[in-house]
């Protein structure tokens, strides 16, 4: 039934969590499990307008290689911890630059499910913030689980 299954993952225990349920499926069914993160751009009120011609200001370039180690040690430290439970799962992981939702619709196009977590912010969070579950689920075509757990908080 389902053959490929994309993780999207941000570090966030609610996205670990979600990432277990889709190891647990994709063993099941002798699945692909492909995890993917999103190396989110700054908002543009981060950036400062710079003249024509310039280069790219120095902190954006270790923003983006810091979040660049993150995720390379949080999918270093998930692959090892699913190898163990799920000694035969075939798991391959991707860190890309973009949006989460545009990067998770992106990625799913020749997936079968993509599994997700719901920070469940609600509200004025979600106006201002944007849902990356809500925008997955709105503009993706692949069948979603989004994952909440009934003691979700914001964090």
């Amino acid at each position: 039934m389902f053959k490929k299954i994309l993780a999207g993952i941000d570090g966030s225990k609610l996205s670990i969590e979600a990432l277990d349920l889709a190891a647990d499926i994709a063993d099941q069914y002798d699945s692909q499990l492909f995890i993917v993160s999103a190396v989110e751009p700054l908002p543009p009120l981060a950036i400062p307008v710079s003249p024509i011609g310039s280069t790219t200001p120095s902190y954006l370039v270790k923003y983006r290689e810091d979040q660049q180690t993150t995720y390379e040690e949080i999918h270093s430290e998930q692959v090892d911890r699913l190898s163990e439970k799920h000694p035969t799962l075939n798991i391959h992981t991707k860190i890309i630059d973009g949006r989460a939702s545009n990067v998770i619709k992106e990625e799913s196009k020749d997936k079968d499910l993509i599994v997700i977590g719901h920070r469940g912010q609600g509200g004025i969070m979600d106006l201002m913030l944007g849902s990356v579950a809500k925008s997955v689920v709105d503009t993706c075509t692949v069948p979603i689980l989004v994952f909440k757990n009934e003691k979700q908080t914001i964090e």
